[in-house]
């Protein structure tokens, strides 16, 4: 290997690297141990086997369906931009955001690691960095690759990555925060201070918005390049920009709000339960 190919290697390393320390100096209230933290980067990568194979064969099948609709309907523009649609949002981003999910709710869900607000963030950011490390390297060092694919995915590319880590993170962590809630209420209500009738606490949504939010921007990422138009790549631009302001707002904002996740637990009960705090604080912390 020559020293362009080592700087290269470096070039291509180096963006995931950045902002896994980055997101790492950020969790102010208790490190995450480094082995899971490279179980979770080790995920990510071995996230991109699935990937291939599921996305290949989808393309495949869109790339069938598309052929026979444009022998049948002359509206090529219109069903070009449906299949970019289809290819972007489901081909694409369905799968990789859909199986980084997978591997980060196998590795962490019930990780006792995972017990500060923070953590979901942590975590999703590193399955998707390791995700974006492997496919850097792929296309940096692909014959149309080089120096100048290296800065562009340096500045766009993999940062994406990450932020669509930082949403699915964001949510992951409330999805946690609320399930720990709903065991706190069940206490409650055996304890007789919360009625047996009232419906518990639910975290769907959380887990919903941890799945959807990132596929969504993920695909209108996509989207706006596969059109390839002079308009969509300014709005892509744009949109990268959001993304850069969205997320490291929220990673500033989680981060300073970090907090043990059955502290969170305890205030969501509290907010659903305003009349009832003194009995809820007194049944919890019955020594206080």
């Amino acid at each position: 290997m020559g020293i362009n190919e080592i700087l290269l290697t470096v070039a291509a390393l180096f963006p995931a690297v950045a902002l896994m320390i980055y997101v790492f100096v950020k969790d102010r209230v208790e490190k995450e141990p480094l082995g899971l933290l490279a179980k979770l980067f080790l995920f990510g990568i071995l996230a991109c086997v699935p990937v291939v194979l599921v996305g290949t064969i989808l393309e495949l099948i869109a790339d069938t369906v598309f052929s026979v609709v444009v022998s049948i309907i002359s509206l090529n523009g219109i069903i070009r931009s449906f299949y970019n649609f289809v290819n972007a949002f489901i081909c694409v981003a369905l799968v990789e955001e859909g199986t980084k999910w997978l591997f980060l709710f196998l590795g962490t869900k019930n990780n006792r690691e995972f017990d500060s607000l923070f953590d979901g963030i942590v975590y999703a950011v590193f399955v998707s960095l390791g995700f974006a490390t492997l496919e850097n390297l792929l296309y940096v060092f692909n014959e149309d690759g080089g120096w100048s694919v290296a800065i562009m995915r340096a500045v766009l590319s993999v940062p994406g990555h990450a932020f669509f880590g930082v949403l699915m993170g964001y949510y992951y962590s409330f999805w946690h925060v609320t399930d720990k809630a709903a065991m706190i209420e069940k206490v409650l209500k055996k304890k007789g201070v919360i009625e047996e009738n009232i419906p518990e606490l639910s975290s769907k949504k959380y887990a919903f918005l941890s799945l959807i939010l990132p596929v969504l921007a993920h695909g209108f990422f996509d989207f706006c390049l596969f059109e390839g138009n002079i308009l969509l790549v300014i709005v892509y631009l744009a949109f990268v920009a959001f993304l850069y302001v969205l997320c490291i707002g929220k990673i500033r904002k989680m981060s300073k709000a970090d907090s043990n996740v059955v502290n969170y637990g305890i205030l969501t009960v509290l907010k659903k339960y305003p009349g009832k705090t003194a009995d809820i604080k007194c049944a919890l912390f019955p020594e206080e």
